[in-house]
């Protein structure tokens, strides 16, 4: 790498500059940057002669820029954006106590949040942030320092780990049979009111007709149900006992522990492609905080599964 201090300009004539083309005046630049107009352009002098260009025009009442004045413009402020957001995320990380955490409302809602207070009492010094977003975002731009994310574990630009695979089933409130005998055959659940999910923009899941297909059943004819387009919508249906919908591990397993939700039918849960991931900002420096949110993380994983193990052993 060439030597920086020969081929890059001082940043205070790189701000002025920027400042100055996006205003169009040195004296509001000077104002914004809270510095003498002089100052404002003995800079921008003095990076035209690092340049050897002129940057802009300047006439008694106004500047505009010049063509070389456009080139830089035109990438300078990205440029000046990321070297702030770097220095940001360093200086954060001199804040050891505090980590925001990134994830979807149905994983925050359903699995997350029950399990926090045992971080919180853990680490009560930890200022923890949740950053519930349904959309996939940008991390570093969103300054969001770990997040849970569903997909194929590759995302450009992130580190990620293997969290937790996730699998569906037919599930309802037991008060949905009002008395009746729950069915024994997949294709009994064809005359059941079905609750569908779509549109979710990060995680889907299976369909139905991906579970019938796979219990071997051909979707010829239907009672009919409704859909709904965000999770804690499709759980509370089932849950006030209007229809059969399909979820599954990891988010309703304690509301099927505790019997707020039985499985529709005796079936094998359908495995559902990808799994939850672990992922941060790849090349930025992490912060304590989280570190241990993310070992935290892990372990509770462990012992969540070490424990359903252990049940299902019993039973």
């Amino acid at each position: 790498m060439s030597n920086f201090r020969k081929s890059i300009p001082s940043i205070a004539s790189l701000v002025a500059f920027e400042s100055s083309a996006r205003l169009l005046s040195f004296t509001r630049a000077a104002q914004e940057l809270g510095v003498t107009q002089a100052a404002v352009s003995r800079q921008i002098r003095e990076l035209e002669e690092f340049l050897g260009v002129s940057l802009f025009k300047r006439t008694y009442r106004s500047i505009e820029l010049t063509a070389e004045g456009l080139i830089l413009n035109g990438g300078l402020p990205t440029q000046l954006q990321a070297v702030a957001a770097l220095c940001e995320r360093v200086r954060a990380t001199q804040e050891p106590r505090a980590v925001v955490v990134g994830m979807t409302s149905a994983f925050g809602t359903n699995w997350l949040t029950p399990r926090l207070p045992e971080f919180r009492q853990l680490y009560p010094d930890v200022d923890l942030r949740l950053a519930v977003n349904d959309e996939i975002v940008d991390l570093a731009r969103q300054r969001i320092d770990i997040s849970i994310r569903y997909g194929s574990g590759r995302w450009p630009n992130l580190r990620s780990k293997f969290l937790l695979g996730a699998s569906d089933m037919p599930v309802c409130s037991p008060a949905y049979w009002q008395g009746r005998q729950p069915p024994t055959q997949p294709e009994a659940l064809l005359d059941e009111v079905l609750i569908s999910l779509e549109g979710a923009p990060v995680f889907m899941g299976s369909t139905w007709a991906d579970w019938f297909a796979a219990n071997g059943v051909t979707v010829s004819h239907g009672k009919g149900g409704f859909t709904v387009n965000h999770f804690t919508m499709l759980i509370q249906a089932a849950l006030g006992g209007q229809g059969i919908a399909l979820a599954g591990f990891p988010l309703i397993d304690d509301l099927l522990a505790s019997g707020l939700l039985v499985p529709a039918i005796n079936a094998e849960p359908l495995k559902v492609p990808g799994g939850y991931f672990v992922v941060e900002p790849d090349g930025e420096p992490a912060r304590e905080s989280s570190a241990l949110f993310r070992s935290w993380l892990f372990d509770r994983v462990r012992r969540d599964a070490l424990a359903k193990e252990n049940a299902a052993k019993i039973q």
